[in-house]
C-alpha cells in the first residue's frame, strides 16, 4: 500500500512538472522587502500590492522606443518569458515622490529618480506604451505623472524597464 501512494506521488509530480506548472514558481531567494516591493536574487523586484513583476534594472542605455520594445519582449530575467515594456498607468503606480532612489545615475544623466530602491534606472526617462494600439512615450520618474513625454523626444534617453503580470 505504502509502495503505491508513493508511486502516485512521483507520478502526479512528474506529470507536473512536465506539463510546465512547475515553471511557473520562480526559485529565486528574497534579498530584500520593504513595504509592497520585494526583491529577489534574481534580477527582478515584486510589487505584491500591483501583482507585477520588475526588472530589477532598466538596459542601462539610451534606447529608441522600437528597440525597447525588443528588448522587454526579449527579456528573460528570473526564468520568465512573458516580458513586456510597461504601461502609462503601470508607470505611474511604480512612481513614489517620497522617495529618491539612491542608485548613481549613468554619466550624461540627472540622479533623483522617484521609485524603490530595489529597481535601479540608469536615467530616470523610461519608455512605456499604451497597452492598446502601439503608441509610445516616456515617463520621466524625476518628474513624475505631470510629464508625459512624446516619443519624438528621443533626446532624454529614455530607458527600457521591463514588467510582467505576476500569476
Amino acid at each position: 500500500m505504502k509502495k503505491c501512494v508513493l508511486m502516485w506521488i512521483a507520478v502526479i509530480i512528474s506529470v507536473w512538472v512536465l506539463s510546465g506548472c512547475a515553471s511557473q514558481f520562480s526559485q529565486a531567494n528574497v534579498i530584500a522587502q520593504e513595504g509592497r516591493f520585494v526583491a529577489y536574487n534574481d534580477g527582478t523586484v515584486l510589487d505584491k500590492d500591483r501583482g507585477l513583476m520588475w526588472a530589477a534594472r532598466d538596459n542601462g542605455a539610451p534606447i529608441t522606443w522600437e528597440e525597447a520594445k525588443g528588448y522587454c519582449g526579449n527579456f528573460k530575467a528570473g526564468g520568465y518569458t512573458d516580458w513586456r515594456m510597461p504601461t502609462q498607468d503601470e508607470l505611474t503606480d511604480l512612481y513614489d515622490a517620497r522617495v529618491t532612489n539612491t542608485t548613481p545615475p549613468a554619466d550624461g544623466c540627472k540622479g533623483g529618480c522617484h521609485l524603490t530602491n530595489f529597481i535601479h534606472l540608469s536615467c530616470c526617462p523610461v519608455w512605456y506604451w499604451n497597452g492598446i494600439d502601439e503608441v509610445p512615450g516616456f515617463f520621466h520618474f524625476a518628474v513624475g505623472p505631470k510629464d508625459w513625454r512624446d516619443q519624438s523626444l528621443e533626446t532624454y534617453s529614455p530607458r527600457a524597464l521591463p514588467v510582467r503580470q505576476y500569476r
